[in-house]
């Protein structure tokens, strides 16, 4: 039995990109023969997870499990302690999800339409982002420049006080992971996924491009990454196991439950999407007019 991998997620316990890496991790240590110890870092949108992987040993040992989004934040923030695409080593893609626009029931809408008809009337309603840059975020920028409704955004510090004021009624309205709004339909009204292309796990559900937000189109994303310097024959190494715990993953059910449709690859295929995502961002936040502070 070798030493322990350690799997840091920036993110808090019970989020998406945190179920992944649990459910990913015990076929990582079988297939390894290591215990494989997944530890959450969260805070300041991600950047304390992060950046304690980026300073630590490139010895394969310790990785980061992490969510697309995070590749937005230099657009956010003008002092970053690290390199979001240089500081980190790619190893490989886990899977992709989808999020949904929702409100709670008590709000007298039922569709996209009947959304943006409300907001223009009552501007300046709250909606709840756990910090910036996250697609949380992100999404509700993005439909205010699209539509040209205005809201206010609450911040909060993690996922699970913004989700439970959005079941409660305190909140009305936020971008939610797929299955967990698919979850509280009873209190929350799904009115469209961010993926432009139909979402396998949910299929019903209308995207907000087929309602008349026309190139709409967020897909979160997750993979694994190594610190900058690690050896490429470790990197290698971990892809061939990550890709194969993934498969075991799947074959339980594992991912499915978590939202997640696997999409295994080689570092290189990361590497390519990485960069294309922060390119992304960069255009969109850009003609939001978002600048770093």
């Amino acid at each position: 039995m070798g030493h322990p991998v350690r799997i840091l997620v920036p993110q808090t316990a019970g989020t998406t990109n945190d179920l992944l890496a649990r459910a990913i991790a015990p076929g990582l240590a079988a297939l390894a023969n290591r215990p494989c110890l997944v530890e959450n870092r969260e805070g300041a949108s991600g950047m304390l997870g992060m950046d304690a992987v980026a300073k630590s040993t490139p010895d394969g040992l310790t990785l980061l499990n992490n969510v697309s989004n995070t590749l937005s934040l230099p657009y956010f923030y003008k002092h970053l302690p690290f390199d979001v695409l240089a500081d980190f080593e790619p190893i490989g893609i886990e899977g992709y999800g989808n999020h949904a626009l929702v409100v709670h029931h008590s709000l007298p809408v039922e569709n996209l339409r009947d959304f943006i008809a409300y907001a223009n009337a009552h501007p300046g309603m709250e909606y709840a982002a756990p910090g910036l840059a996250t697609h949380h975020h992100l999404c509700m920028a993005m439909i205010q420049a699209m539509t040209g409704i205005r809201l206010e955004r609450v911040l909060y510090k993690g996922s699970a006080g913004a989700v439970a004021d959005l079941l409660s009624g305190q909140i009305k309205t936020m971008i939610l992971p797929m299955q967990i709004a698919a979850a509280h339909t009873e209190t929350l009204r799904i009115l469209g996924g961010t993926r432009m292309a139909p979402f396998p796990l949910y299929p019903d559900v209308p995207s907000l491009h087929q309602q008349g937000l026309a190139g709409f189109d967020v897909e979160p994303w997750f993979a694994l990454w190594a610190p900058r310097g690690t050896a490429r024959q470790a990197i290698d190494a971990c892809n061939a196991l990550l890709n194969e715990a993934i498969g075991l993953a799947d074959a339980s059910g594992r991912l499915a439950r978590h939202g997640v449709v696997p999409t295994p690859g080689s570092p290189d295929d990361l590497k390519r999407k990485a960069h294309a995502e922060h390119r992304l961002w960069g255009e969109v936040l850009g003609k939001l007019r978002i600048s770093p502070e």
